[in-house]
């Protein structure tokens, strides 16, 4: 598909598939996880992580004195990848209040953690 050329790029296939996103900044860098529709029989959704590093630009602040500062922001592709994405997803997301994606986003989060705890309770019993 020609339309969704930089999701192609990014080796998503079938942008049908897509459920959803999120996006957040790390550190230097912008993450993208993209959630799949999960297969019957399968309890969590797959999903992919992209990493991308941000522009770093020098900016003047003070139009009388010589400052600069350093700014940082989104990679032209990501934005592209990025609306994309919107046009397949957003209508969805928006329908939810901000409240709701991040109680959803908090859910998913202590599930991660709690699997992770457990996971790591169960490799210190195998240590005795």
């Amino acid at each position: 598909m020609t339309e969704y050329r930089h999701l192609a790029e990014m080796g998503i296939e079938d942008v049908a598939d897509i459920e959803k996103y999120t996006l957040r900044q790390e550190g230097d860098e912008d993450v993208i996880k993209i959630y799949l529709k999960r297969d019957k029989g399968e309890w969590f959704a797959r999903s992919r992580k992209f990493k991308f590093k941000r522009y770093v630009k020098t900016v003047r602040i003070n139009e009388g004195a010589q400052h600069y500062r350093e700014v940082s922001e989104m990679n032209p592709f990501l934005l592209r990848a990025v609306d994309e994405l919107d046009s397949l997803v957003a209508k969805d997301q928006r329908k939810m209040s901000e409240k709701e994606l991040l109680l959803e986003e908090l859910d998913h989060l202590e599930k991660v953690v709690s699997r992770k705890i457990t996971d790591l309770r169960a490799q210190i019993e195998n240590m005795k």
